[in-house]
Parts: structure tokens; sequence; C-alpha cells
């Protein structure tokens, strides 16, 4: 007896269909409006950075390890007192930073998992780079 009862399932499947699709009318119509803000570009270099390093902390970064990772104890020293040029789509992004601020780059010539030297962007196509060492400045003998 049950069986021949109507249960109107074509116009629940109908009503099921309309809601969904007009879901979708609404998120094609804002994209529409507004395609900015659903439209990005992620290089896996270091084109498009726009964070960029001045200092990590209030230590000063040449004598102080301040570049440090997740999970790791040491940290890097500055390893130059300038900028380092070097082009943007040649540098790998390996890694962000403990903190998460800063992408850290190597250059596409170096292994991702070989030992420093890394760098942050400071600028386009400029570098500061950081290693294992203390900075110190080249030595130049006084002359007499």
């Amino acid at each position: 007896m049950s069986a021949n009862q109507l249960r109107d399932t074509p116009g629940r499947l109908l009503l099921g269909w309309a809601v969904l699709f007009s879901a979708l009318v609404v998120l094609a119509w804002r994209i529409h409006l507004h395609p900015a803000d659903y439209e990005w570009t992620e290089y896996p270099t270091a084109l498009g950075d726009m964070a960029l390093y001045t200092q990590l902390g209030p230590n000063d970064d040449r004598y102080e390890p301040n570049l440090k990772f997740a999970g790791q104890e040491k940290g890097l020293f500055r390893r130059t007192e300038g900028i380092v040029e070097m082009d943007d789509a040649v540098m790998f992004k390996i890694a962000k930073e403990k903190m998460g601020r800063l992408f850290v780059y190597k250059p596409v010539t170096g292994d991702r998992d070989a030992e420093p030297p890394v760098y942050l962007k400071a600028a386009d196509g400029r570098y500061v780079e950081f290693g294992l060492k203390k900075y110190y400045k080249p030595y130049a003998p006084s002359v007499p």
C-alpha cells in the first residue's frame, strides 16, 4: 500500500538542484564583480615576494645568530655587510624562518639540502646572505 503513495521525489530533486545552482550563480557573479579577490599567483622563486628583510631581531645579526628554523636550536649569522645582487628568477624558496614571516632562498644551482649560505630577500634582485660563521670584516693591513 505504501508503494503507491506519492512522495514528491522529483520535486525534491528539482528543489535541491535549484538551490545548488543558485549558489553557483551567486559565486560566479561575485567572482565576476571582484576578480582580484579570487586570483593570485604563487611562484616557487622569489618573483613577487613582497615580505622584505629589514632585521630579524633586536640584536645585530652579524654577531648574533638571528636566522633560525623551526626545530633547530642553532641559528645562522649574517655573512655580508652589504647586499648581494642576484636574479629573482633563479632564487628558489626552501623554507620559512622560525617566525614564519620571511621566505629563505637558495640559488637554483645550489642543492636544497646542502649547507648554507642561504639568503633573505631585501628588495627586488637584492639579498642578504646568512651562513654558519660569524661575520668578520676582511683583513686589510695598515699601511705605515
